[in-house]
């Protein structure tokens, strides 16, 4: 009686791994489809930004999920029939999702042209091997892609008042080295990371990459990492956003006026408390904070933004992470047609000084640019834009492009894009302070 139960619940043991193993495959098809063919809508678009993050996890769990249905498989007729076409699904499953960590070595290429083109064939040599030992060892680590990538701790504080009016209520944290000292490559350079979310949504913290804030501060950076105010549309996202940063009346004008602000508090308080260097900042930022972050950093000087910025800093270098560049068509539909005035016709200049692109001239400082070449929502042709602008003014611009990486594909600071993004960031960075 006990070997027959036993025999039944190994059979019932056997039927539950090959259901799920079905459901593993159907599942996986959906998700390869996602993640290559561009035809998204709704809960696929936001799906679409996470599988490529995580596609070598998944591609480990098809190959898991075909070695067990090809173990459990039943001894029927057909049996080489239904064993090959699950191997051809499975290892079909695994390879695709595979794909985007084998163009790893496409993205570094692009990465090392972009830095011989800006810095020379030897930029190596520019840095020291004192600071080099600090600084990631390599593009790319497959250890570091399942565990994540280490880093030294670090002082931070959050929810710190910087903005108040009668619309918005702001806030930032700051993330600073552990330990004071001239040995790090940060050298106690100032960041100001402005997160995305269309302009509508998002926040600071966990909506901005904090891994990667606590990194920079590791290597000696000041990151501040604020709020600015949004539209309040009436529409709703997945996306975490505070409702004291909600306006219905708000626009660009405003965001610029806000971030400027806090240029204005770091250069008079901020950065002497927390030892931040003043004459070496840089601008950061996501998506929609990516436009602003070309906006701000390439309007500093611009007689339209008069007054907006503090004159006591230097920046040193933008870095936006997929930039919407164009106002129009981006600010010519509803609801985001609220953020600036009139329309393209009515209101040329606006449309004009909110698209980075037009803004440059020959006192801008150099930039880093994140590209996704499978981003349906900010396309390449936007970063494109930017570097020739950049470029034909005679100002470094690197444009870093990642194969089947999508819109917010660098949130997961352990993926094979991250990985690569991070490398040169950090090493652009000691480069142009």
């Amino acid at each position: 009686m006990g070997k027959m139960n036993k025999k039944v619940l190994i059979s019932f043991l056997k039927y539950v791994l090959l259901g799920l193993s079905i459901i593993t495959f159907g599942i996986g098809i959906y998700f390869t489809i996602i993640i290559f063919l561009p035809f998204r809508a709704g809960l696929a678009r936001g799906i679409a930004f996470f599988l490529p993050q995580i596609s070598g996890f998944l591609a480990v769990l098809y190959l898991s999920a075909t070695l067990i249905f090809l173990k459990v498989m039943p001894k029927k007729k057909y049996r080489v029939i239904k064993y090959a076409t699950v191997l051809v699904i499975g290892f079909f499953l695994s390879f695709m999702n595979f794909l985007p960590i084998l163009t790893t070595p496409v993205s570094i290429q692009t990465a090392e042209k972009e830095f011989s083109n800006a810095y020379g064939n030897t930029w190596r040599e520019n840095i020291p091997n004192s600071i080099n030992s600090q600084f990631l060892p390599t593009q790319f680590n497959m250890y570091n892609y399942f565990l994540g990538t280490p880093h030294p701790d670090c002082n931070f504080e959050t929810d710190i008042k910087y903005y108040e009016d009668e619309e918005v209520e702001l806030y930032f944290d700051v993330y600073y080295p552990k330990y004071r000292t001239g040995n790090l490559p940060g050298q106690n350079s100032i960041i100001i990371n402005i997160h995305g979310g269309s302009w509508q949504f998002g926040d600071k913290g966990i909506g901005n990459v904090p891994l990667l804030n606590k990194y920079l501060a590791s290597q000696g950076y000041i990151v501040f990492d604020i709020q600015y105010g949004l539209l309040d549309a009436g529409g709703s996202s997945f996306i975490p956003t505070p409702e004291h940063t909600k306006h219905p009346n708000m626009t660009l004008a405003k965001m610029v006026f806000q971030i400027g602000y806090f240029t204005k508090e770091v250069a008079d308080n901020y950065a002497s408390q927390y030892g931040g260097n003043t004459d070496s900042v840089y601008i950061m930022g996501r998506s929609a904070g990516a436009h602003l972050t070309g906006v701000i950093g390439l309007g500093y000087n611009d007689p339209y933004f008069a007054g907006n910025f503090s004159e006591e800093l230097t920046l040193k270098g933008l870095i936006p992470i997929y930039p919407p560049n164009f106002a129009n068509p981006y600010f010519t539909y509803e609801p985001l047609n609220r953020l600036i005035p009139g329309d393209p016709v009515s209101n040329p200049l606006a449309y004009r000084k909110f698209t980075p692109s037009t803004l440059v001239d020959e006192n801008d400082p150099p930039a880093i640019i994140y590209q996704g070449l499978n981003d349906q929502l900010v396309p390449y042709l936007n970063s494109e834009a930017i570097q020739n602008s950049l470029e034909n003014a005679g100002i470094e611009c690197i444009v870093m492009t990642f194969p089947f990486a999508s819109h917010a594909s660098d949130l997961l600071i352990g993926n094979s894009f991250s990985q690569v993004w991070i490398y040169y960031l950090e090493r652009f960075l000691y480069l142009t302070q």
